[in-house]
């Protein structure tokens, strides 16, 4: 119960950096801030959502190596 509330925060967080990631390149793309003083309102924008993308899918990859793990000593043992 508590892995499945922590994976909930974790995907949560992802979602929310790829939004922020997203939001700053669509931001300095599609209009002229980066040209003003936007400039490192969208590189933090980018930088933070990176900060939030990154270890979440480590965590996420890291869970799915234990369970694959945990399920083939599970048929290793009843074979």
């Amino acid at each position: 119960m508590k892995e499945e509330k922590v994976n909930r925060i974790i995907y949560g967080l992802m979602i929310i950096g790829l939004i922020m990631v997203l939001t700053g390149v669509g931001l300095a793309t599609f209009t002229k801030i980066a040209s003003g003083g936007g400039f490192m309102l969208l590189a933090l924008l980018i930088a933070i959502g990176l900060l939030l993308v990154a270890p979440s899918k480590m965590y996420l990859t890291f869970q799915m190596m234990r369970k694959n793990d945990e399920k083939l000593r599970r048929k290793n043992t009843e074979s």
